[in-house]
């Protein structure tokens, strides 16, 4: 059975995003399921999250998620091919 996720971005953010997809061959839908399985396989966010410098710092206490999150040197063309069976 398959569920239904809603989430709200705005216009010109979406247009991006599905032309990329368009390009790239593959659905919004197809792209977003890619990344929540990148989430699950990977045990968490499959890329580096960062602050960007001179912005204020998330609603959470610091250090919190010390020796929780791992950084990795990852080549993020290779988990493409993990996801050739979903598409």
């Amino acid at each position: 059975m398959s569920v239904q996720i809603s989430s709200r971005i705005d216009e010109a953010t979406k247009r991006q995003f599905d032309q990329i997809c368009e390009e790239i061959g593959i659905s919004p839908s197809n792209a977003i399921s890619m990344f929540i399985k990148g989430v699950i396989n990977h045990r968490g966010i499959p890329f580096n999250v960062k602050i960007p410098d001179g912005t204020v710092r998330p609603p959470f206490e610091f250090g919190c998620m010390r020796g929780k999150i791992q950084e990795t040197d990852h080549d993020w063309f290779e988990p493409l091919e993990d996801f050739k069976d979903y598409m």
